[in-house]
């Protein structure tokens, strides 16, 4: 497997927001939403969403290696 076909199957995921569960809910470069069932933790468990539907049920499992791009809406806090 080349470069290419490895940058291809890491998925890039932008956060668009929270469904009426309060399951944070991801994009990714191909449209396609993610959940992540455990309401935002420090570890994801991102799940994909029946229907593609923004309130669609956590339905498959993710696969892929995936990144998550930074809120550019939120702040880092300086280490002290």
């Amino acid at each position: 497997m080349n470069t290419a076909e490895k940058e291809v199957d890491i998925l890039t995921l932008k956060f668009i927001g929270i469904d009426s569960w309060d399951r944070p809910v991801y994009r990714d470069q191909s449209n396609r939403l993610w959940k992540d069932v455990t309401l935002g933790s420090v570890r994801p468990d991102l799940c994909s969403a029946s229907g593609n539907e923004f309130e669609g049920e956590p339905d498959e499992p993710i696969r892929n290696t995936f990144t998550i791009l930074p809120d550019k809406n939120v702040r880092m806090e300086e280490a002290v």
